[in-house]
């Protein structure tokens, strides 16, 4: 049940959501520590570094470090 949408060890953004205005996640810069899948109610879901639990893939942008 893995996804495209996001790969282990891709830095992403927390938008569009209730956490992404919470002064400590605002702006924070996530490494994704598995690659995106689909929950078992349908919903694309990923892990993300220092985050407890899963986070919904939709309200999060790839970030690219150079």
């Amino acid at each position: 049940n893995r996804t495209e949408t996001l790969k282990k060890g891709e830095t992403v953004v927390m938008h569009s959501c209730g956490e992404a205005n919470f002064p400590k996640y605002k702006g924070k810069i996530w490494k994704c520590l598995t690659d995106s899948y689909l929950s078992r109610s349908g919903q694309e879901l990923v892990f993300l570094e220092g985050f407890s639990g899963s986070f919904i893939s939709k309200f999060l942008q790839i970030v690219i470090i150079k």
